[in-house]
């Protein structure tokens, strides 16, 4: 069976709601400080530029995008949720942080020119990307590299950890689908998500799988990848 079926500006009203509940974004507290402390790891790989022009995909909240602003990046964001990107701008003013939040379709990036950026970063959106939507994504994060730009990706993988996710996986389209008909998930496999990367003509030059850290987690791959420059 094949799932097509999505509403990725639903996500506004999961964020809404997180932030009428006092949240700090899409997770919680410690979620994000064990997010930070990945990222901590990924900034010391010899493929990412020190400094530069950064956009993260699907930056949420902008946590992320603001612990790389810290890190001295020129960082911008985008993100298809209202909700998310005026939050970002939030914590940017009231942490005096230069970051340029903006909502936008993560699948086309319109709004960035060719070439503009030395690092995009995906902020754990791929695997909410269904279908063809996902070389468009990877196309276009390459489209807005400068020439040898590293692209990080950060996604789930593999089968469902989750008990209500594994009820609702279809393991022939890998989708995670939810009542209501709507595709939630994208669970690739590893040899698959390394395949869709190279097929949008980035070229893989690290990864790193790192398995579920318990039953409310899935596992996850980071892929570095860089724009060649003959093409992209």
């Amino acid at each position: 069976m094949s799932y097509t079926r999505v509403d990725y500006a639903a996500h506004d009203e999961a964020y809404r709601k997180f932030k009428a509940a006092g949240k700090e974004g899409w997770g919680t507290a410690e979620e994000t400080a064990q997010t930070l402390a990945e990222w901590e790891l990924v900034l010391q790989s010899d493929h990412l530029p020190r400094m530069g022009k950064v956009l993260e995909l699907g930056c949420g909240a902008g946590d992320v995008s603001l612990w790389l602003a810290v890190k001295g990046y020129d960082v911008s964001g985008v993100d298809i949720s209202p909700t998310a990107v005026e939050w970002a701008r939030e914590k940017a003013r009231a942490h005096r942080l230069q970051a340029a939040f903006t909502v936008g379709n993560v699948v086309d990036l319109q709004d960035y020119a060719d070439e503009e950026f030395d690092l995009v970063v995906d902020g754990h959106c791929l695997h909410c990307i269904i279908g063809d939507d996902r070389q468009s994504f990877l196309r276009s994060g390459s489209r807005v590299l400068r020439p040898s730009g590293c692209f990080i990706v950060n996604t789930m993988c593999g089968d469902p950890v989750k008990t209500w996710a594994r009820d609702h996986f279809d393991p022939q389209s890998r989708c995670v689908v939810g009542e209501d008909g709507l595709v939630i998930r994208f669970l690739g496999t590893q040899e698959g998500i390394l395949g869709e990367v190279r097929d949008s003509g980035l070229e893989i030059v690290e990864w790193t799988h790192v398995p579920a850290a318990g039953e409310d987690d899935q596992d996850s791959l980071w892929i570095y990848a860089r724009k060649q420059k003959c093409g992209g």
